[in-house]
């Protein structure tokens, strides 16, 4: 099935409000030659790096690496709105790239640092995703990121470099906010599941 075919829906094509702050901070910098596809490819491709240093303890790089490839997560979405160059192809696997990140940072880090069960239910909702994304891709229909999915990113991302910082400082306080900021998430995971209809 070819990506054209592929119907979107809940696609938002006007700029949200942190849209021009990112625009004038940081857009102006890539030429019109860079695609939003582009930076969701670079994404994927130095996500491995960032497990990398995480896997060899590597705190000091590992997160202001993990800061900088989720922060093209903003970048890309902000592009492709600004630009008017959304894809379907963005649209299905700008997710994925960002659950790639996410999940395997939490993966990599849950036995060690941080609650078992937090860091499953947050990797187990992300395959339920996954999954119904990929059921309605079968169908010809890709859901786009709403509200409840981009606030659950969001937190999820705070959350995680909140957890990086606090093993990077052995701070507990820090610790113990990160495992709340990704608890928040895990609602916002639910919530973000209904609202694409995978449930229900």
């Amino acid at each position: 099935m070819l990506l054209d075919n592929i119907k979107v829906l809940h696609s938002r094509s006007d700029p949200y409000p942190h849209d021009r702050l990112i625009s004038r901070l940081v857009l102006w910098i890539f030429p019109k030659s860079v695609k939003p596809n582009h930076i969701t490819i670079f994404r994927m491709l130095a996500t491995p790096f960032v497990f990398l240093f995480i896997i060899r303890n590597d705190f000091l790089v590992g997160m202001p690496a993990f800061v900088i490839v989720a922060f093209t997560d903003v970048l890309d979405g902000t592009m492709a709105r600004m630009r008017n160059q959304i894809t379907a192809w963005g649209t299905l696997f700008d997710p994925i790239a960002d659950k790639f990140l996410v999940g395997g940072v939490l993966f990599i880090l849950m036995f060690k640092y941080i609650s078992v069960y937090i860091a499953a239910a947050v990797i187990i909702l992300e395959f339920v995703v996954i999954i119904g994304g990929w059921l309605k891709g079968k169908n010809g229909v890709v859901v786009s990121a709403g509200k409840w999915g981009k606030t659950k990113m969001f937190l999820q991302v705070v959350g995680v470099s909140l957890l990086l910082l606090s093993v990077l400082l052995s701070s507990p306080m820090i610790m113990i906010i990160a495992e709340w900021t990704l608890i928040l998430s895990i609602s916002f995971s639910i919530l973000n599941i209904f609202e694409k209809g995978f449930v229900g």
